[in-house]
């Protein structure tokens, strides 16, 4: 399993319900390669926006230096 997978049980398992219950407004996962559209189309399907990219952040074994994505959510707060 890679570290992507790992993340995405980490989060299918509750990870937003519990951070919700503990008062938390939004969560962040800080790194996406940008070269994995896979990956960012399954944090978007989870809610969660792009709001920045770190330029070249990642060593990709083919293309080289690549952008890594931010990924942000933001809970709806009741009242």
């Amino acid at each position: 399993m890679g570290a992507d997978e790992e993340t995405f049980v980490a989060e299918e398992s509750g990870a937003s319900e519990q951070a919700r219950s503990k008062g938390c407004r939004a969560m962040q996962f800080n790194f996406v390669v940008s070269t994995s559209d896979r990956s960012a189309r399954r944090w978007q399907s989870m809610e969660f926006d792009i709001v920045g990219r770190l330029p070249p952040a990642f060593h990709h074994p083919v293309r080289g230096y690549v952008d890594a994505l931010v990924m942000y959510r933001a809970f709806r707060v009741a009242g």
